[in-house]
């Protein structure tokens, strides 16, 4: 049975509606999403429902792997192509630019079908929708090396007709959460992710941790369900996977030395200088050659041509391809990128002194 995507333009539009005071927000959206997971759950087990479609589609943020290259000017134009909307309707799709207003590009879309609606509107499910912007994503050059390597249509296809068959068959309603589903921006109705994942799986945040990537995890999930009958070993099979990201472990920031000492509670620390730089996550396989390397950036990006200058520097400190290189398979190493010049370090150096020089 396919999932419609007016489930989910239903959960968006009555979070939206119900946002007012942060605080009554936060806890009357924990029960909306909860209630929406209890009342689709069947359809959500359904082993024809693609997990990472719905849940991709819920929090379009975490799919840092997939670059649209489709802000708001381009995307209105496709918008107007797409409805074949004359001047005094572009008009009003383009009020969004006026300044004091407190509209953007989607409200503009939700007037205009309410006016005029769709011919025709059918039940678009997330599956198709997902698929078109995998699609997208596949022929953007910044999008992740694995989501290029999905693209599956060559000539022919085009982003503005692949999003026109979709506008052309949506509610007003939903058109309004599609154009803010492809910005990824859901604004006031902006889910609180950890709560998505424990509504569709308990286990899912804690199984991200391990394998940051909503695809292959939800698929692993699948499989132990449909192979083991229950989740009492999964423990024990999940384990981190070279060239799958792993999700970044909490951080608390020390206020003072007695707030980090009341945060270890007596538990044995180990203190090291802290040099402050980006974030990265190095994969390492030996089996791959001169292409052993793959590196993920805070985000969970896969930034590795992006940081190509620093390859050579990963091989020498590693010493991959020497006999005593002490990686005898793979491994996945956490750090930080810095810039370091030795020109530069020894001028730091010579300053003082030249000032010493010059005071005399």
């Amino acid at each position: 049975m396919p999932f419609f995507f007016r489930f989910v333009g239903d959960l968006l539009e009555a979070l939206y509606n119900s946002r007012g005071d942060p605080e009554s927000h936060h806890i009357t959206s924990h029960v909306q999403v909860t209630r929406w997971f209890q009342q689709h759950r069947q359809q959500l087990d359904f082993p024809e429902t693609d997990a990472c479609a719905v849940l991709s589609t819920l929090l379009p943020e975490r799919r840092t792997d997939r670059v649209y290259f489709i802000q708001t000017t381009k995307l209105e134009g496709i918008i107007g192509s797409a409805l074949t909307l004359g001047s005094s309707r572009v008009k009003e799709l383009r009020r969004h630019r006026e300044p004091g207003l407190g509209l953007d590009l989607a409200d503009c879309v939700d007037k205009i079908l309410s006016t005029t609606p769709n011919a025709i509107s059918s039940d678009i499910t997330v599956e198709e929708i997902d698929a078109t912007l995998e699609e997208i994503a596949s022929r953007c050059k910044l999008s992740s090396p694995a989501v290029r390597m999905r693209r599956k249509h060559s000539q022919g296809w085009s982003t503005q007709d692949a999003l026109g068959v979709i506008y052309r068959q949506l509610s007003a309603r939903d058109a309004k959460w599609f154009t803010r589903l492809v910005l990824k921006d859901f604004q006031a109705s902006t889910l609180d992710h950890n709560h998505i994942l424990r509504q569709y799986h308990p286990l899912l945040p804690q199984m991200l941790k391990v394998r940051d990537d909503l695809k292959l995890t939800t698929s692993f999930l699948r499989h132990v369900r449909h192979t083991q009958g229950d989740y009492s070993h999964i423990g024990g099979i999940l384990k981190p996977k070279v060239g799958v990201k792993v999700g970044r472990q909490p951080w608390y920031k020390g206020r003072s030395i007695k707030h980090c000492v009341d945060m270890c509670r007596r538990r044995t620390i180990s203190c090291e200088q802290k040099l402050d730089g980006e974030y990265c996550q190095i994969h390492i396989d030996r089996s791959k050659g001169r292409q052993s390397i793959q590196i993920f950036s805070k985000s969970g990006k896969d930034s590795t041509l992006d940081r190509a200058g620093v390859h050579d520097a990963i091989r020498q400190s590693m010493r991959l391809g020497k006999v005593d290189c002490p990686i005898k398979h793979s491994c996945i190493l956490e750090g930080e990128l810095l810039v370091y010049s030795t020109k530069v370090c020894n001028l730091y150096a010579w300053i003082p002194a030249a000032r010493a020089y010059n005071t005399r």
